[in-house]
């Protein structure tokens, strides 16, 4: 059976043949990279206690042994202020101090100092006059783009809209012209409704596997509120934080240290009206393009949502 599916957020068409499920493949080594086990690496420029090896922190939360989380200005950065066409900056977002801290095993508070940090710097970086979006992002192991082990998140501001961006406000607002009503609380509510492709229920969250995504096996968190995310309040940031530690601790389960992206889409600056929603996405590295996809700008999917989301739900 073949069928086309189209992402309602961003219109991404997927070629649903799940009898390509069943085709034949060469055993591979599995090349997942392991765990680290130490919590200190004197060698690591992010780790606690060699402050030394970079740029002076940004933003800190700290406790009695220390700095927790910490952001600072990346010395590589992707935009910076020297040039006129593109504007902006790039921060790294330590998440722990732990060298062997990843999402897989960071617990409920590690993950709300994290958050915590996000939103200040997200609301900093915002402010600029000159920026018109913030990314904030999370590369997870060499596969999935990472350059050092350490974990930690990335944050840039530019003084553009990116295209996915633009088209998925394009979207939602067409959505309303049309139809009266939100586009994303129309998802929200029939995914509740459906039930089979929701991992996770919560008072200001739902978080799920979208019915048709390019990235198989990608993971959605969609806010309810309609806010802006330097609004999101301290109780949504636990919130959320509880998902991120029950989310992860399940991946785990499934899928092992497998590499992931996660990045957020937020509102650009001066938006206007409620068309649009705060979502988090999460890609598991686990499948790749081929030259079909790439060929094409089709995308092809063999797994349905719900037998990923029955796995993971909690």
């Amino acid at each position: 059976m073949k069928e086309i599916r189209v992402d309602e957020i961003n219109n991404d068409i997927v070629i649903f043949a799940k009898d390509r499920a069943r085709r034949p493949m060469d055993k591979v080594i599995n090349e997942n990279e392991e765990s680290i086990i130490a919590e200190y690496n004197k060698d690591c420029p992010f780790c606690k206690g060699n402050e030394h090896y970079t740029p002076k922190s940004k933003f800190k939360i700290e406790d009695e042994n220390g700095w927790i989380v910490r952001s600072i200005d990346n010395k590589f950065p992707i935009v910076d202020n020297s040039q006129k066409s593109i504007y902006g900056s790039h921060e790294v977002m330590i998440d722990t101090y732990r060298h062997n801290g990843n999402f897989y095993n960071m617990d409920e508070d590690e993950f709300y100092n994290m958050l915590l940090m996000y939103k200040d710097r997200y609301s900093n970086l915002i402010k600029d006059e000159k920026v018109q979006y913030v990314s904030i992002f999370k590369n997870y192991l060499r596969q999935a783009g990472a350059s050092l082990n350490h974990p930690h998140s990335q944050i840039v501001s530019i003084s553009i809209i990116p295209p996915d961006i633009e088209r998925e406000i394009n979207i939602s607002k067409q959505y309303y012209i049309e139809n009266k009503r939100y586009l994303y609380d129309n998802i929200i509510n029939e995914e509740i409704k459906e039930k089979e492709r929701v991992i996770n229920n919560s008072e200001s969250f739902l978080t799920l596997v979208p019915k048709s995504t390019k990235y198989t096996g990608e993971i959605r968190i969609l806010f309810k509120k309609n806010i802006k995310f330097e609004n999101i309040c301290n109780k949504d940031i636990r919130e959320l934080s509880i998902i991120f530690k029950n989310l992860f601790s399940n991946l785990f389960k499934v899928n092992g240290n497998l590499p992931f992206n996660i990045f957020i889409h937020s509102h650009p600056k001066n938006i206007e009206g409620n068309y649009f929603n705060v979502h988090i996405h999460i890609i598991p590295r686990k499948y790749s393009f081929g030259g079909f996809e790439l060929g094409t700008g089709l995308y092809v999917s063999s797994i349905e949502p719900k037998d990923i989301a029955n796995k993971i739900k909690f």
